[in-house]
């Protein structure tokens, strides 16, 4: 095993305890979800959000992208609801998400809760995970 395997078990197998029973909605045959963390978007009010928020909905699934050459922040992750950018995974949560994206998991992220009236820092709650083959 390379440096680079052992590093992905080793974050791989820490994640895998928050693993979530699978239902409809999380069913993924052979899979399981396991989640990463549960965010507020950060940025949502500088980057496209408040120009799409009318078109977000619970549900939504969102793509990730990691961005390594942030002058702000090295472990940055964008998030997109189709083309549009929302902002960010927070800085406090991404360190493990960044690095498994650069390792080649497929991540996700998918919207579980739209509050308005909390604009801009509770406007948009997203859940963060990948699907992991079940063990044997």
């Amino acid at each position: 095993m390379n440096r680079m395997e052992f590093f992905k078990n080793v974050i791989i197998g820490g994640a895998g305890l928050f693993f979530l029973p699978a239902n409809a909605e999380n069913n993924v045959p052979g899979k399981q979800k396991i989640m990463l963390a549960n965010i507020f978007i950060s940025g949502f009010q500088y980057y496209d959000g408040p120009e799409v928020a009318d078109m977000l909905e619970t549900g939504l699934i969102l793509k990730l992208n990691r961005e390594p050459h942030n002058r702000w922040d090295r472990n940055a992750v964008e998030i997109y609801a189709g083309e549009a950018k929302l902002g960010y995974i927070p800085r406090n949560e991404n360190n493990t998400i960044a690095r498994l994206l650069d390792s080649g998991i497929h991540i996700q992220a998918m919207i579980t809760d739209l509050d308005p009236e909390s604009f801009p820092y509770g406007s948009v709650k997203a859940e963060v995970f990948y699907f992991a083959p079940l063990s044997e």
